[in-house]
């Protein structure tokens, strides 16, 4: 595929110094970087964070921890392959709901029949084209409600914000991604956030084969410092 995205010129000086710091420190990965870079993002995003080697490292952490294999998990009809796939990935079953002509996003009255229909264990809202779903508020108290687990796909989001309250706030964990096409790039990368403190403690983990205890069941998901 020939396809390249290079860096602003500007940025090289600023790039050519960081690794050089990267280097010097000896440590290429759980770093300072990352260590600062999941700091600055809670901040901003008013959670706690933990970054992945990926968006769908970082899914499939929240997954497992949710412990949603043999279990159905809706999922928007209008979304990139990888809100599905993760989940089949983690052993549930997808259902599909369509989407609003108005948001692109999840159709809470759809979403109500099918969940009616399937009884989820989870639902997947993802914030398509950089803004939040339109009904999330509805969504996440029916999911509240009837307690279902509320997954929110981040990956379009960076930046946003509706009524007060950032993407993940809505719901139990949300995912970003930082590929080389995002609002925010690392060329590679993702995070997880949460407003459950254990989730994050389990995404930790599972970036990292479970060190040090071996509960978790993870892999390598670990973002590099040089991200």
């Amino acid at each position: 595929m020939n396809f390249a995205i290079g860096f602003d010129k500007r940025d090289l000086p600023k790039v050519h110094e960081a690794f050089d710091k990267i280097v010097a420190s000896n440590k290429w990965t759980e770093g300072y970087y990352t260590e600062l870079f999941e700091g600055n993002w809670a901040k901003w995003n008013e959670l706690e964070s933990a970054a992945f080697s990926s968006w769908a490292g970082a899914a499939l952490a929240a997954l497992d921890f949710y412990k949603l294999k043999g279990k159905t998990v809706l999922c928007p009809s209008n979304t990139f392959m990888a809100t599905p796939l993760a989940t089949l990935q983690a052993g549930a079953e997808v259902q599909f709901v369509d989407c609003n002509k108005f948001d692109l996003c999840m159709s809470y009255d759809d979403m109500v029949q099918k969940a009616e229909k399937y009884k989820p264990a989870a639902i997947w809202v993802v914030h398509i084209g950089g803004h939040i779903a339109f009904e999330i508020e509805k969504i996440a108290g029916y999911c509240k409600a009837n307690n279902i687990i509320l997954l929110e796909d981040c990956a379009h989001a960076h930046g946003a914000s509706f009524n007060g309250k950032k993407p993940g706030m809505w719901g139990d964990a949300g995912f970003y991604s930082f590929y080389a096409t995002k609002t925010i790039s690392t060329g590679e990368g993702g995070i997880l956030v949460s407003k459950h403190k254990e989730v994050i403690e389990h995404g930790k983990k599972y970036r990292n084969y479970g060190k040090f205890d071996y509960a978790v069941h993870g892999l390598n998901y670990r973002i590099t410092e040089f991200a």
